[in-house]
Parts: structure tokens; sequence; C-alpha cells
């Protein structure tokens, strides 16, 4: 008996899902741990303890690039507000660029956050800029140009999901020092309470809850100053 042709086409296609099963949704979602990041060029060291509940953005990006050089500054400032809400951006270097190349750039476009010899993740980065945005579970939330209209505000919704981390016998014994601003030597300033104090940090206590270890040494006379005082007084 012969199958007419279109009886064929439909008996494939209900056999295909058997024979190709569907990828399940969960398998499609990236991972922050998926990603390597490259040898630290400027900034701060990287570590799992350091991205861990954070908001992380991964912006490849290049010295020959102007698109790119031309979104350091929004990045700057998006970092330099977020900081103690945890926002960690990571500039990943993508073209090999030298050291004495990237420094002019950052310098003036004021760049305060890390700069890294690339990074590389399960998604081709075909052309720069490029952002990734993860969320503090590690979930990756956006994917594209760091001018998208959509990028701010997936940093601004995963910033929402920070989880605040305080612990309970800071919350019972309340802070050395209660919120305030302090001033570091680079004139920038921070808002924060103290936790605690040793000869060389101070435990700040951020405005979104998170503790964070900082070094004395970075803070203005004056600040030490006060924060040596309370020690001192056991207040």
């Amino acid at each position: 008996m012969k199958i007419p042709q279109v009886a064929r086409y439909s008996a494939i296609a209900l056999a295909l899902p058997f024979l190709f099963p569907s990828v399940n949704a969960a398998e499609k979602e990236h991972k922050l741990s998926q990603w390597k990041i490259g040898k630290v060029l400027f900034g701060g060291k990287l570590t799992k303890t350091e991205m861990k509940g954070k908001v992380v953005v991964i912006e490849n990006w290049g010295v020959h690039c102007p698109p790119c050089i031309a979104s350091l500054p929004h990045l700057a400032e998006l970092e330099k507000q977020n900081r103690d809400k945890g926002l960690l951006i990571i500039g990943a270097e993508s073209q090999g660029s030298t050291k004495e190349a990237i420094k002019p750039l950052i310098d003036n476009a004021k760049v305060e956050y890390t700069i890294t010899a690339g990074a590389e993740g399960p998604i081709e980065v075909s052309s720069i800029p490029r952002c990734f945005v993860f969320d503090p579970e590690g979930l990756l939330v956006y994917d594209g140009s760091p001018s998208g209209e959509k990028f701010e505000s997936a940093v601004h919704d995963a910033l929402k999901k920070v989880t605040v981390a305080v612990s309970k016998s800071t919350a019972a014994s309340g802070p050395l020092i209660p919120s305030r601003d302090w001033t570091n030597t680079d004139g920038h300033t921070i808002t924060a309470a103290v936790k605690s104090a040793s000869t060389s940090n101070v435990s700040f206590i951020m405005t979104n809850g998170k503790i964070v270890d900082y070094p004395l040494a970075k803070l203005t006379e004056e600040s030490r100053k006060v924060i040596g005082d309370a020690v001192a007084s056991g207040k």
C-alpha cells in the first residue's frame, strides 16, 4: 500500500520530538561560572568570594574600538554610583592591547573598576562593545551593547535582588559607628557605618547591608582619627 506523501511528512513530524528531544529551558541559561576572566591588568583582584552575591557586568571592549572608548565614562559613572549597592564591573579588553595603550584611556574616563586581558564564555563575541549582565544568583540577564536601551534597566533590576547580608550579631549589638560619610585619599565619599576596625582595616557596613573590608591607609587622616577614637573608647 502506497502511503500518501503528506501522511509520510506528518508521521515524520510526529516522530521528531522522540528522535530529537527538546532542550529544557534551564539548560539554555548561561551562568557567570561559565566565563573565564583574563589576567587582571588594572584594579582589584577578582575572586569567587568577591563576585558572589553581586551584580556582575562583563564588558568586552577594545582600545581600537571608538564605541568602546565612548562607553567607558558611562560605565565608570554607573560603577561609582552603584558599587556600594553590589555592582561589580569588569572591563575585558579584547584586542590584546598593552597596558601602556590601555592606561591613558581608562585614566581619561576615570575608570576605577577592574580591567582584564579579555574574558571568554559560552557565547561567541563577534563584535564589541558587548556587555553581559549577571544577577546576584550568577544568571545572565542581559546580553548586548552598553548603550542598549535595556542595559541600565537590567542592571538596576538585578541590583534590587542583592541580598542584604548583615550578621545577627552586628544587628543585635549595633555598629561601632553609625552610618556617615567617609572620605578616601582620592577624594571620593563612602557612605557607610563601621562594624569594627583593626590597625590596618576597617569593616564597613554599606548602605545595602553588605560588609566590606577597607584599608585604613586609603582613608583621609580625619576619617582614620574618627575610627581610631571610636575603637579606643569602645563605642
